[in-house]
């Protein structure tokens, strides 16, 4: 469904995958098009006037519009996959990033009573995926420095804005920083910090058809500063998609 195959990777302080032109043209722009609107959105503020849409979170609403959206419907799918698990791990471990997962159980929510059982008595990591829209607003919306839930193994954030409708002076890129406190720079338990508690690293900017891919560390330290847009401007719309640990 999509490629990470124009990628580079940084692998200090953590690794780091960007990925350019990750879906063909015109699958990007029908999704970008059909992105679902913000009034399906849970508003979070707590997080930094984040919306989400997903199974946590409105979920009736998230099942509805994949169930109306047919591209979005294939999406899903294919990253609900054991496909799409097997061949993100594989492309890692091709790069010189493998995470000792060659035998797992992947967990869907249908099966996830019996394969939790006989994950446990093979003592096989039990794994699944997660498929997230999230969007935040122009007025100061920011993601908080932090490394992710100790649960997330890989997290790959999908941008989904329409094309050439993204000011990259509005900002929205996602940055690698580090504590300036260097004795605070173990985080696995996934505490956040202020923006001025942070050193930056680095910043991969908001473009279109694109993708970050990063691997949850202890030291895994990333952050969206606050997000400036006329009032006319589109939100800050992306496709999360985490690959986490069950067990």
């Amino acid at each position: 469904m999509f490629s990470l195959r124009r990628s580079t990777f940084a692998y200090e302080p953590y690794p780091v995958c960007y990925a350019t032109d990750v879906f063909e043209g015109p699958v990007y722009d029908e999704l970008a098009q059909t992105y679902p609107d913000r009034k399906l959105f849970q508003h979070k503020p707590e997080l930094g006037d984040k919306y989400s849409l997903s199974e946590r979170n409105n979920a009736d609403q998230y099942h509805k519009f994949l169930a109306s959206s047919p591209a979005w419907g294939r999406l899903h799918a294919y990253v609900k996959s054991k496909t799409f698990v097997d061949e993100t791990l594989e492309f890692l471990k091709s790069h010189n990033i493998d995470l000792g997962l060659g035998n797992f159980t992947f967990v869907s929510k249908a099966r996830a009573k019996r394969a939790s059982l006989l994950s446990r008595i093979r003592r096989m990591p039990e794994l699944g995926a997660r498929f997230e829209f999230s969007a935040m607003g122009g007025n100061g919306g920011h993601i908080l420095p932090h490394t992710d839930n100790h649960n997330k193994l890989i997290t790959l954030v999908l941008s989904m804005n329409e094309r050439e409708t993204w000011d990259q002076a509005w900002g929205g890129g996602t940055e690698i920083c580090m504590p300036r406190d260097r004795s605070k720079i173990f985080n696995h338990v996934n505490f956040y910090m202020g923006f001025d508690d942070v050193e930056l690293l680095g910043n991969y900017g908001f473009h279109p058809n694109q993708s970050l891919l990063f691997i949850k560390t202890f030291n895994s330290w990333h952050q969206v500063s606050p997000i400036h847009t006329p009032s006319s401007a589109p939100l800050r719309k992306t496709l999360t998609i985490n690959i986490e640990r069950l067990v």
